[in-house]
């Protein structure tokens, strides 16, 4: 990192927690006056900020310190356990509502995290023994280091609106369940992830009341984007083709069920059933000797059951990675990787028991390959199997906001027929503890 980005960053960060201690100062006064007069000022505080001269000002800094990581694939580095590993994210979002407008309200967001935390196995000039692959990686967050889009939100109707992004963004992919105590990459189903890029984004929303009912979003985006890399755009500054695609649908089964059939909300309303597909589609790169194809497919199926005293989750899903050989540059002009993986996730979160609001999660994942590819497996690994069991207890002793967390499970790689494993992938167990807190202009966030 250069020391006029690691300025720019400290200045972003400075200026973040600047911005939500004086706000939050004001926010005393601000939730001691009179039940909020307009519906403007109602949805700023639902967002979590404070309303100045019509302006709707919202942010937060998040962050999580793991006391002990432990994870064996990075055995042979030398570096398998360590300490005080810290991720800290600054999230920040400015708007501004139109009255007696179908375009409701114009909005600017910036996420921000240090590039050391993110990571950057692709990125050649910082790669080292026990940095070359994904699964060994450096890094503790599969982010880019820096998000920002400026935004409108449209009204179409009263259950329907539409959401345009131009900027940079998630375009498409599955996270991990809310639940899951860490935000270290490798405890996460490998298979399942995010891809960020930047463009534009429109996002279409049917609603049943509060609840969602559909959600479709179709992006065009620059695809110059590649895991393992810090930044949108391309470490090594490739030139892009053409455009690429990405896009995501979901169906709210139950809701739309209540939507369609009103009778049926007593029996359906803690109830929360859903589908959907996600992905993109393109290459990275100029042809000849630097294109990369980058087309994801992964379909998932969920349920949610809300009660009294709590809410779980289980979620079941099958993910497709084509991509060229490792260190092919040929794009589609050479015999593709096919990659797939399954798995499930299981989360049981707000129990309420003892000193803590409890959360609960667990994985089980598979991942084959038929070939490297260079950024799931490389050298003579052909896949990854593995699980990850974990616990979270909120609001400790009533702080709000404090989470302490603790994650174990196994991650074993899978090797070429007739290979034996080598000293580049070696399986074994992972663990950490970790600390989070989040500190914001809302005053609870959980």
């Amino acid at each position: 990192m250069t020391i006029s980005k690691k300025r720019s960053f400290k200045n972003i960060m400075m200026s973040a927690m600047l911005l939500v201690s004086s706000a939050s100062h004001a926010q005393s006064s601000y939730f001691n006056q009179a039940p909020h007069s307009t519906n403007e000022d109602l949805e700023c505080y639902l967002e979590g900020g404070v309303l100045a001269k019509g302006v709707c000002v919202a942010a937060t800094v998040t962050g999580q310190v793991a006391a002990v990581l432990n994870n064996d694939l990075r055995k042979h580095g030398g570096n398998e356990t360590s300490m005080g590993d810290t991720v800290i994210e600054g999230d920040a979002k400015v708007s501004n509502n139109i009255a007696n407008s179908r375009i409701k309200q114009i909005f600017i967001t910036v996420s921000a995290i240090p590039k050391n935390q993110v990571l950057d196995y692709n990125e050649k000039g910082r790669q080292n023994f026990h940095n070359a692959n994904r699964m060994r990686a450096d890094g503790y967050v599969d982010r880019p280091w820096f998000l920002g889009a400026i935004g409108a939100n449209i009204d179409i109707s009263k259950s329907q609106d539409v959401t345009i992004l131009a900027g940079s963004f998630a375009a498409s992919g599955l996270a991990p369940l809310e639940g899951k105590p860490s935000r270290y990459y490798m405890t996460a189903p490998y298979g399942i992830q995010v891809r960020y890029d930047q463009g534009i984004q429109m996002n279409y929303e049917l609603k049943e009341e509060l609840d969602r009912v559909l959600l479709a979003s179709f992006s065009v985006i620059d695809g110059d984007g590649v895991k393992g890399e810090s930044n949108i755009t391309p470490f090594d500054s490739r030139a892009n083709s053409y455009p690429s695609a990405a896009g995501t649908m979901e169906m709210r089964i139950t809701n739309a069920l209540r939507k369609v059939y009103s009778k049926s909300s007593p029996y359906l309303k803690n109830h929360d059933l859903y589908i959907g597909v996600t992905g993109s589609r393109g290459d990275t790169g100029s042809y000849p000797k630097q294109k990369r194809v980058q087309d994801d497919l992964t379909t998932y199926l969920g349920y949610m059951f809300t009660s009294s005293k709590g809410q779980a989750e289980v979620r079941v899903f099958r993910s497709q990675f084509v991509r060229n050989p490792e260190g092919n540059g040929d794009g589609t002009h050479t015999n593709l990787v096919h990659s797939n993986a399954t798995g499930a996730e299981v989360a049981y979160r707000g129990l309420e028991a003892g000193a803590c609001t409890w959360d609960f999660y667990y994985n089980q994942h598979v991942f084959d390959s038929e070939a490297n590819d260079g950024e799931f497996t490389s050298g003579n690994v052909r896949g990854l199997k593995g699980w990850t069991l974990g616990s979270a207890c909120r609001n400790l002793l009533g702080v709000k906001n404090l989470t302490i967390g603790v994650e174990y499970g196994e991650a074993t790689p899978k090797y070429k027929s007739g290979s034996k494993a080598t000293t580049m992938a070696f399986g074994g167990k992972q663990f950490n503890l970790t600390f989070s807190y989040k500190f914001g202009l809302k005053r609870n966030y959980n």
